[in-house]
């Protein structure tokens, strides 16, 4: 009776440390909603949905952390962080119409939001309230980033350092050299916004000077008003892009977790 009585504890003390393994080795899964402007989007690509950045990103991200991802890519062309605000009520809707869906589909799953804004604010003339100076781009985007909180509590937001364009590129914006001198001074801001708040996260950093050294290689040439320039990723400068996002978001997980 007695060795009956080990044998049944002994087995119990077994399955118990399996399921513990077990439980332990199920996969995390993550939410994401990718933030940002026309390069986000992936525009000019043949089809989007399947070639812009967070596509490639999302899988990349699995992968790297072997967690299930739903995402949601709800870049807009032109948007600048005055488009995102919650009172403009442009584009925030798309934000929580994301957030809401990925709720549905996978209520216990973490929350990620990767950002990359800037490029439009930067502009001298055209997208909304453009030029924008360091003050109002930080303060828009934690005004952005606190509501965001409000819905998804606990979650981690990535500030995604934006890419490299040509100093002539004109198109229906004026951006040109100042332009992206002004894109350039954004940078120390979102490193001061990430040192800041516990939840966020300084995102790439490397890709800007990537696509400054191989644009004609990764990125469209657009015909504009001050010549042939470049600003937007085709299909494989958005997976070379998708690759600096994707490790700053992983590594941003990890760092969370500690």
């Amino acid at each position: 009776m007695k060795r009956i009585l080990f044998v049944l504890c002994l087995m119990a003390g077994i399955f118990g440390v399996a399921s513990a393994e077990a439980k332990g080795k199920e996969k995390k899964s993550y939410n994401i909603v990718f933030i940002g402007n026309s390069i986000t989007q992936g525009v000019l690509h043949a089809d989007r949905t399947k070639t812009a950045p967070p596509v490639f990103a999302a899988e990349m991200i699995g992968k790297a952390l072997s967690a299930e991802v739903s995402f949601r890519n709800v870049g807009r062309a032109g948007a600048t962080t005055f488009d995102w605000l919650p009172e403009a009520n442009r584009y925030f809707p798309l934000v929580e119409k994301a957030i809401a869906e990925l709720k549905a589909e996978n209520k216990d799953a973490e929350f990620i939001f990767p950002i990359m804004l800037g490029t439009n604010d930067s502009a001298s003339k055209g997208p909304t309230g453009c030029p924008v100076g360091n003050e109002d781009y930080k303060k828009n985007l934690l005004t952005m980033i606190a509501k965001i909180r409000e819905m998804c509590p606990g979650a981690i937001f990535v500030l995604q350092q934006p890419i490299w364009y040509s100093p002539n590129t004109y198109n229906g914006a004026v951006y040109l050299l100042d332009g992206l001198k002004r894109m350039m001074g954004y940078t120390p801001t979102l490193v001061e916004i990430a040192g800041e708040n516990a939840d966020i996260y300084m995102g790439d950093t490397e890709s800007f000077e990537f696509f400054h050294r191989n644009y004609e290689k990764y990125l469209i040439a657009e015909p504009g008003y001050a010549g042939t320039f470049y600003l937007h990723p085709h299909e494989k400068g958005a997976k070379k892009l998708a690759k600096y996002w994707s490790e700053a978001i992983v590594a941003a997980v990890k760092a969370a977790r500690k």
